[in-house]
């Protein structure tokens, strides 16, 4: 067992080369030394989309901008008016150069129902910085992958009120596309609006 240590009467005798080894290993262990941790996973990446229009739209597109995702969709009864509502009301909070160094994007995982005026009009209805995006689902499933969100379609998607059970949380990538920091929907506006503030400063 790892950290237990027994010598017999045949052991081999202990030299400097051994207790050389030893001692690394010990200060690895103690450490944490960066080769013995597990690598982080990776939040972010390209994507190819569509707005409420058909037009194509990538991560591209924001670069030089501080971009805002989630993922949701707009039939969605309660978590994602809640999660939008709130970062909405952070956005108010904002000076107009705050609100120019910034993009937000909804990605929807329901290309069946929102598209079309539905898609473009459900994020402009909380705030107009708040863009609708969808697109075909392998293109929906390689993004979600990307940042690590999961979604569920419970229900006959023959019917049109089914529910998606999804993942409620607010990615912030920098001006690169790299991740930054991230919020739930549970998290209160004040402690959104400090953490996105310390973000853009």
């Amino acid at each position: 067992m790892w950290g237990e240590h027994t010598e017999s009467a045949m052991s081999p005798p202990i030299t400097r080369r051994h207790l050389a080894v030893t001692s690394l290993a010990l200060a690895a262990a103690a450490g944490g030394w960066w080769w013995s941790r597990a690598p982080e996973p990776r939040i972010g990446g390209p994507f190819a989309l569509l707005d409420g229009k058909g037009n194509p739209v990538s991560d591209r597109d924001f670069r030089g901008r501080f971009l805002l995702v989630y993922f949701g969709y707009t039939f969605c009864p309660d978590v994602c008016p809640t999660a939008l509502g709130k970062l909405s009301s952070v956005l108010d909070r904002l000076d107009k150069a705050q609100l120019d160094q910034l993009a937000v994007v909804f990605i929807s995982v329901d290309p069946q129902r929102d598209h079309g005026a539905r898609l473009s009009e459900y994020g402009s209805a909380f705030h107009p910085l708040i863009t609708g995006l969808t697109g075909p689902r392998e293109q929906i499933d390689a993004v979600a992958k990307a940042y690590g969100a999961r979604y569920r379609i419970a229900g006959d998607t023959s019917r049109d009120d089914y529910a998606i059970d999804h993942t409620s949380v607010v990615y912030v990538m920098n001006r690169d596309g790299a991740f930054v920091t991230q919020f739930t929907h549970n998290a209160t506006p004040e402690a959104m609006l400090a953490k996105l503030q310390a973000v853009l400063k």
